[in-house]
This record gives C-alpha cells, structure tokens and sequence, in this order.
C-alpha cells in the first residue's frame, strides 16, 4: 500500500476503529494471522478488503486460524473438512463474522461423514455442515433424529435432524434479534416463520449476548464454554445485553434503533457494521476477551 493509499485509508477507518477500541498491535496481530504462509496465508489484497470489517467486529485471531485449520485441514489426520484453499480462506471469513465454533464445524461433519458418519457425500456434508455450525446445531441431536427420520428420505431426513439440532442447540437457550428487533429462540423462529422459512430468517438475525462479571457481554456459546459446569443457571441469570453499533452516518444506535433506521434492512447493515461496547458494558477497550 502506498503512502498515499494508508494515509487514506487511516482517514477513512480511524474513527469507527478508535470507538471500536482496536489498536495498531490488534490490526497487526489479525494481519500476521490471515498473511501466515504455513497457515491461512491470504494475498494482501484480501488481507486489506477483510482486516477492518474483522478487527471492528472485534474477532480473534486465533478464531481465525481455528475456523481455517477446520476448513482446510484433512478428514482423516484431523476430522476436517478439506476444502480447497480459496474456497477454506472465504468459508472461514463467513463463519467467523457469523460467530461460528470450530468444534462444532468439525463435529457435524464429523456425523454426517467418514468411518462412523452417516453415509453423506462429501458434498453434502461438507454444504450442509457449514450452514449448521453458522446456525449453531447440536451434532448428537442431528444424528439421532436423521436416523429417525431416514426412512422419509433424505431431503426430510436433513430438515427434520437440522431442526433439532439448532432449537436444542445449547438447551435451547440461544436467541437471535428477528426483524422486530426482539430476541426469539430457534424454537419461536419456527413458529413464526414456519418449515420453509425459519432456517435462514435464523442465520440472517443477529444473536443475542448477556453480561458477565466482567462487565462484558457474550453469547450463549461462550458462556458456555468458558464456565462449563454452571453455565446455564450464569446466562439465565444474567442481563440482557442492549448492543450498539455504528450506523452509515456515523452514530452509535441500539437494535432497535436501527430498526427504526434502517427498516426492514437493519439485519443486513447491522451485520457489517462496527461494533461497539454494549450499552450496560465497560467501555471497549483492548483487551483479551472471550473468543
């Protein structure tokens, strides 16, 4: 990048990364990750589209490297997926702005294919476990119900397992903002918006956090994995987090002021926007945070 293209580009981002509370050593720590020659190794013009949108969203490198090495990696050294390079380097940007685990990746393909799988094609397996792990799913809970319902086919065998497995994902207690901007659990997303709709009206809405005792605010998935044994009783009792970003015109608004804003597109522009300390949090500063 030339002098003059940096200069711009400070320009252009320093704010919104300044309110984000990312610094210098973050960007450059997202950089090394993502240019890594033994790892992800992205050509820097990716490296200069996707490092601002990554660095404001406030995701971790080493969630990066995770989510790759899942992608990329072989079925039989390491349960992997084994996508090619390219299509491993966009897959992991995806999932990582769509808040998805690596263990969880791997565990639905692991169900769906190889020795002890359920017969999927690489394909399909490979399609259909990405979309669940952004979705959040419960791989036990797919098994179980796609052999139940194997004798209906597969295409229905595969709604009915995907179903169970994202409304009992976490005991069911995540939740996603819906257009109203009101948090719902997959098991209302269904109601609502019925069989043919509900998956991807889940996988568009953003998901809801809730303070810890650190006065930061986390999901459903990282409550649970970083306080295993009383998670749940900690979530529930915990309070809902009010969660701010930036708008296109500069402002910090709440979800539902971005409802207000931006109508029926909040979702879309919500997810690619800056995000900022939610609003009963400690001010966002750099800091090591759950990932």
């Amino acid at each position: 990048m030339t002098a003059g293209d940096a200069a711009a580009a400070a320009k252009q981002h320093w704010n919104a990364l300044a309110q984000c509370g990312v610094e210098i050593r973050n960007l450059q720590s997202l950089k090394d990750t993502l240019s890594d020659r033994n790892s992800i190794d992205l050509p820097l013009p990716d490296i200069r589209a996707q490092i601002v949108l990554l660095a404001e969203q406030h995701v971790a490198p080493e969630k990066l490297q995770q989510l790759y090495l899942a992608l990329s990696s072989g079925y039989t050294l390491s349960g992997g997926l084994a996508l090619p390079k390219d299509q491993a380097q966009t897959m992991m940007h995806l999932l990582a702005l769509k808040r998805a685990e690596p263990d969880q990746l791997k565990a639905l393909y692991q169900v769906m294919y190889g020795y002890s799988g359920l017969g999927f094609a690489k394909s399909l397996a490979q399609t259909t476990s990405i979309q669940l792990a952004q979705a959040g799913a419960d791989s036990a809970h797919f098994k179980e119900t796609y052999i139940a319902s194997a004798p209906r086919g597969q295409a229905t065998a595969i709604a009915e397992a995907s179903k169970a497995a994202v409304t009992n994902d976490l005991s069911g207690m995540v939740r996603r903002y819906a257009l109203d901007a009101k948090p719902y659990t997959a098991g209302e997303f269904l109601q609502h918006y019925g069989e043919g709709a509900w998956l991807n009206q889940w996988l568009d809405s953003p998901l809801e956090k809730r303070l810890s005792n650190d006065r930061r605010a986390y999901t459903a998935n990282q409550f649970s994995r970083h306080f295993p044994s009383t998670w749940i009783a900690m979530y529930k009792g915990s309070q809902e987090a009010t969660q701010i970003r930036l708008a296109e015109d500069g402002k910090p608004y709440t979800m539902a002021e971005y409802q207000q804003y931006y109508g029926d597109q909040w979702h879309d522009k919500w997810s690619v926007a800056p995000e900022l300390s939610c609003k009963e949090c400690a001010p966002y500063i750099p800091i090591t945070v759950l990932v």
